[in-house]
């Protein structure tokens, strides 16, 4: 195994943790945390009010980092894994997948900009 590859393995472990802290946590405060949750009152503006919040909102980009860094970079494993591929059609799925995690961490993050 080249350095490179250890790397890139370990890099998916280590977005794997993290997917699992970020889920963990958003299921307990979304689940069993919220209040209005519990009281039976929530509410769009009470979510509106939660997601406003520029702590939560880093929270929830943050998840949305990790799992599209873990998502995007199993995907390029699996295809070069089971796909002969050369270096030149390497090096475009490599610029296609940043394109797409680019395009998709932006609507990710413009999101809150509505709120």
């Amino acid at each position: 195994m080249t350095s490179r590859n250890a790397l890139e393995w370990y890099f998916q472990r280590v977005t794997g943790g993290l997917l699992l802290v970020f889920l963990a946590a958003h299921f307990w405060v979304e689940h069993f945390m919220t209040a209005p949750l519990r009281r039976g009152d929530l509410t769009f503006q009470v979510i509106v009010s939660r997601i406003s919040n520029p702590a939560w909102q880093a929270i929830d980009i943050g998840f949305l980092m990790v799992a599209l860094l873990h998502g995007l970079n199993g995907l390029r494993n699996i295809i070069l894994d089971y796909g002969r591929m050369g270096k030149r059609a390497v090096a475009a799925m490599n610029l296609a997948l940043i394109l797409v995690g680019l395009v998709w961490a932006w609507w990710g993050i413009t999101a809150f900009s509505r709120l």
